[in-house]
């Protein structure tokens, strides 16, 4: 009699266990489908729109004359431009700016009572939780670094994180399929960039009409561009600057497009910087160079040299001078 009532426990708990398992599969796959059936639309105003409560840690300080610029630019309507990992981009009809809203459904808390299998029994939903969270503290936090110490290197002009009140007005963009939207920007987090463009399409451009001397400029502006970002303490953790167009030209210099992931470091060593942008974040620009344009690139390799024996003999000096007893 025990024997068989033992069976049956285990047979409950068998059972229990599988139809537990059964919908947590079958609660993931619906998770899934929806998932892939939110896919096809490329924008919609619910992806934007922020739920989060004020963060002292977002704020950002605006003039007023800036509120009262961002309004003026913004009574054009701005078109569909792309979309990455992190934002929606919009271009401005007059081709000078560009608008990225944060994808808010990436950056979301997922609570309890919206995922309460996935809660309770998956460890990877806590994961990815986690993950989300962490992701939404690097944006935020980088688009306020770059705000307020290197806006000139990013072409930031605005940046809006936490949510306010009446302070700007609607605007109109259209999505890809040329649908139109108006975007009530006090109730979203987004940035404004002075629109770039990309390196390579630039660099080719300049050499098929046989300016040169231009195209090496613009050689020039990039390591500018990272050496200034090097000397003022700032890093991009993202590896693949040239693949991922990460950085691009307005009229006279380069700046960076993407800076989802930047942050600054204190006493950083700007050769050790530098010798690693060279070696690893530049040289796809550098084959590239090789390959397309091999004039370029044997200027690239001499600017590369002179930069490097500057900034070593700059380290030397001072190492000697803090060295040497008074």
């Amino acid at each position: 009699m025990r024997k068989i009532s033992l069976q049956n426990l285990f047979i409950f708990v068998f059972l229990a266990s599988l139809t537990v398992f059964t919908v947590i599969k079958l609660h993931r796959i619906d998770n899934r489908l929806s998932e892939m059936s939110k896919g096809g639309k490329r924008f919609a105003p619910s992806h934007i729109i922020s739920e989060f409560n004020h963060n002292p840690d977002w704020d950002v300080k605006t003039p007023d004359e800036l509120y009262a610029f961002v309004n003026v630019i913004t009574q054009q309507p701005f078109h569909w431009l792309s979309k990455g990992y992190q934002a929606y981009a919009f271009e401005s009809q007059d081709g000078e700016y560009v608008i990225k809203f944060f994808q808010q459904q990436r950056l979301r808390d997922r609570p309890f009572v919206k995922h309460p299998f996935s809660f309770c029994f998956s460890r990877s939903f806590h994961q990815k939780t986690e993950s989300m969270k962490n992701n939404r503290e690097e944006i935020f936090s980088s688009s306020k670094l770059v705000f307020e110490e290197i806006p000139n290197e990013a072409g930031f002009l605005f940046v809006h994180l936490n949510k306010t009140n009446n302070l700007l007005r609607g605007i109109r963009i259209c999505d890809a399929a040329g649908q139109s939207f108006k975007v009530l920007p006090d109730e979203v987090s987004f940035i404004i960039q002075k629109k770039a463009q990309y390196v390579l399409p630039t660099l080719t451009t300049l050499m098929n009409q046989g300016k040169v001397e231009e195209a090496k400029v613009r050689i020039d502006q990039i390591f500018a561009l990272l050496l200034t970002l090097a000397k003022k303490g700032i890093v991009d953790t993202d590896h693949a600057l040239i693949r991922n167009n990460n950085i691009g030209f307005v009229k006279d210099r380069a700046i960076y497009i993407d800076t989802g992931h930047i942050s600054k470091h204190t006493d950083l060593d700007v050769c050790k910087q530098m010798d690693y942008e060279f070696r690893k974040r530049l040289q796809p620009l550098h084959d590239w160079l090789s390959i397309k344009f091999p004039e370029l690139a044997t200027y690239y390799n001499m600017r590369r040299e002179a930069i490097l024996t500057s900034l070593h003999t700059e380290k030397s000096i001072t190492n000697i001078a803090q060295t040497t007893p008074k």
